[in-house]
């Protein structure tokens, strides 16, 4: 039987960043805190957590977070059945999200839920082909993902799609593309990306040329409302979402270079198959916003 004191302090390093804030968040001594993950590490048999700034956990340890995380939140379904209740009443709920669906549409889909319903929400966010990784790392309840894969011990559904098209300022297209969106002048424009991760842009650059695949010198952005800035300030040419960009592209501040480059990216919500009673309504509220904000949903899997 694991010792759920030292799950609780080792979820705590990772969830709050270190050793020293785990402690002041558990009002224990850093060195209480040290020795409750050493001992659930020896209890294990294997290292849990590998001391890094921030700490990470080790693939055993991603194994045992899931497990706590899964198993509190079966606890506190039971003590709510039996009106007992922490001191403020809320549930913690962490969620990783792919950075355009926050700046899009997400808290839209989630807002009622949210003012309704007593759950604090800890979003956990980056690109939509990297958000998987959060619950592989026990990190997160729920994921909005494009990626379609089995992720064992969870549920997946459709939400519907993000579309993108290929935009830039007029002044842009002027100085970077005089004779037209071609191959030569792609290539050389500097174009912006999210992270280095971020695939989108160039996956539109092949939809328009093939291959070779173009390879324009790229900033990178971090935010998406920082990279929707950065496109309207002229600094580069980019995907954005429909939805953010249709008022400039209505006015003509932003103008689509190529209808060849026009891309959906389906999203899909992944969430513990155990039974939760607060992250079945959460989910029922995402898929009912995400089927308002972008279109019908497919079914679950």
């Amino acid at each position: 039987m694991i010792d759920y004191r030292l799950l609780e302090a080792f979820a705590a390093v990772l969830d709050l960043g270190g050793f020293e804030r785990a402690a002041d968040g558990l009002g224990l001594t850093q060195s209480a805190v040290s020795q409750r993950v050493k001992a659930l590490e020896d209890e294990m048999g294997r290292m849990l957590v590998v001391r890094d700034t921030p700490p990470r956990p080790t693939p055993a340890g991603e194994r045992i977070l899931r497990h706590y995380r899964q198993v509190s939140e079966l606890e506190k379904d039971a003590t709510r059945d039996l009106g007992i209740r922490d001191e403020s009443g809320f549930r913690r709920l962490p969620v990783a999200v792919n950075a355009d669906s926050l700046s899009v549409w997400f808290l839209d889909a989630v807002a009622t839920f949210l003012l309704d319903e007593r759950v604090a929400l800890e979003l956990l966010v980056d690109d939509q082909e990297q958000t998987l990784r959060f619950l592989r790392s026990g990190a997160a309840a729920g994921a909005i993902s494009s990626e379609v894969q089995a992720v064992q011990g969870f549920r997946r559904v459709a939400l519907g799609a993000i579309r993108y098209r290929l935009v830039a300022t007029p002044a842009f297209i002027r100085r970077w593309f005089p004779g037209g969106f071609d191959r030569d002048s792609a290539g050389r424009a500097p174009i912006i990306h999210f992270n280095r991760a971020d695939g989108l842009q160039l996956r539109a650059l092949e939809r328009a040329f093939g291959e070779p695949r173009v390879k324009p010198p790229a900033h990178y952005v971090p935010s998406t409302d920082k990279l929707a800035e950065a496109v309207r300030l002229g600094l580069g040419y980019a995907m954005m979402p429909e939805a953010q960009a249709s008022r400039e592209l209505g006015d003509g501040r932003l103008v689509e270079l190529d209808e060849r480059c026009r891309l959906e990216t389906p999203l899909h919500w992944y969430y513990w198959n155990r039974p939760s009673e607060p992250l079945e309504r959460f989910t029922e509220a995402l898929v009912s916003g995400a089927t308002r904000l972008l279109g019908p949903t497919l079914r679950r899997w």
